[in-house]
């Protein structure tokens, strides 16, 4: 790989660092070595960078926010692109447009501070742009997908924009969580709102956030998706004790739910633990691995496997394993 990585460093005529630790690149604070760094500054040094991985063929991973992901103790062996392309744009007839590798919170913030409304549930939510695109993020009965009307994207040597029903949105998941299309930027259509009002909503919507989960600790965010309640499961579902009638209505069971019910609160292994503030974080006490992380993981994978017969499916992406 090593002659590959000269080829592409020609090309570009940027040095590749070598042996990074991706750590401070990770929400959680965990992860050992890329094998070979580059950092992306704008969305031209993204689309070049990607377009000579793949002539190539050098494998890589496109890291920006650095949340909802587990990266291995042993790093990984290719090559890291750290997207820094952070422009955002905005448009008339309340049109905003912004890069994958700008942080979500400004994305909020600013579309806030020029009068719009729309992406306040997203308030507080780590990580970039792309990231929250690509797994459809959500929260207080928000989501991506509510507001997007547009995703620019590189497919093979092509670069053109998916509409939002192209994207195939759905619950934590799209179309790019399924192919290798490269994410360069979305665009939202929003409304025009009250500046004062959209403040107070991120306020009440931050001090939630501070109540409810270990913002105090590293963390990938919520570790698995939550349980939709459909045909095929409903009979396991009538079977759950005790279930509070709202997740019945918004046809949802929370995964810190249902991992509260098997006492797994708290449960510790090495510096990773479950959180005791909300079930479905695990957080790193200061020197958790990633191994350990893994190891409570398929913990509460098979401990509500056996006592419920429901299967969690992790939110969070592994890399490097």
């Amino acid at each position: 790989m090593l002659q590959l990585i000269k080829q592409f460093d020609a090309q570009l005529a940027k040095k590749i660092q070598t042996d990074v630790s991706l750590t401070p690149y990770t929400t959680f604070k965990i992860g050992g070595p890329a094998k070979y760094f580059f950092i992306a500054q704008n969305n031209e040094d993204l689309v070049r960078a990607v377009s000579y991985t793949r002539k190539l063929k050098i494998p890589h991973y496109i890291l920006a926010g650095g949340s909802n992901l587990l990266i291995s103790d042993n790093g990984y062996d290719g090559l890291i692109i750290l997207n820094q392309a952070n422009e955002i744009i905005f448009k008339d007839n309340n049109r905003v447009v912004a890069d994958a590798g700008a942080k979500l919170f400004d994305l909020v913030n600013q579309t806030v501070e020029h009068g719009l409304t729309g992406l306040e549930w997203a308030a507080g939510i780590p990580g970039s742009v792309g990231g929250a695109i690509r797994g459809n993020a959500g929260a207080y009965r928000g989501e991506m997908a509510d507001n997007i009307i547009g995703v620019e994207i590189m497919r093979g040597s092509k670069q053109f924009i998916l509409s939002k029903e192209q994207c195939e949105f759905d619950y934590r998941d799209s179309i790019f969580k399924h192919n290798n299309d490269l994410i360069i930027s979305g665009e939202w259509q929003l409304e025009s709102g009250d500046k004062l009002k959209s403040q107070e909503k991120i306020k009440e919507i931050l001090e939630k956030r501070k109540n409810n989960q270990p913002l105090e600790y590293p963390s990938a965010g919520c570790i698995f998706k939550n349980i939709e309640i459909n045909s095929a499961n409903l009979d396991k579902i009538d079977n759950l004790k005790n279930l509070p009638a709202e997740y019945l209505q918004y046809k949802k069971i929370p995964a810190a739910w249902l991992i509260e019910q098997t006492g797994l609160k708290g449960e510790k292994i090495g510096d990773a633990q479950i959180s005791e503030k909300h079930a479905n974080f695990i957080i790193n006490l200061g020197q958790a691995t990633a191994e350990q992380v893994k190891e409570l993981i398929d913990l509460v994978k098979n401990q509500v496997k056996q006592k419920f017969d429901l299967h969690l499916e992790e939110e969070v992406q592994y890399l490097g394993f």
